[in-house]
């Protein structure tokens, strides 16, 4: 199963978003908190059990709506369902 590294990038300004440690091949659906390796203040939210602990993913400059929080039911997994076409990567 391949990993790597991402920057995801908001879609509108360009502005980076946060950097992620994808697992596995395939399109970016859901970011994993406990993956997000930039900025660091996601860590405090890699144990919500409510989505309701969890900000919306925003872009930090422009405010766009870049992921909504969800709880991935395999394993109670706090995620951002990412919004298709608000967003851009690069691998890293």
């Amino acid at each position: 199963m391949p990993s790597g590294s991402f920057s995801i990038f908001c879609g509108q300004c360009k502005e980076l978003v946060l950097r992620y440690r994808k697992e596995g091949s395939g399109a970016l659906i859901r970011v994993y908190l406990k993956q997000v390796l930039e900025p660091k203040y996601f860590k405090q939210y890699q144990y919500a059990k409510l989505k309701s602990e969890i900000p919306c993913l925003d872009c930090p400059q422009c405010q766009q709506r870049v992921g909504i929080p969800m709880i991935y039911e395999s394993g109670n997994r706090p995620a951002y369902r990412m919004i298709k076409g608000s967003f851009f990567k690069k691998e890293s």
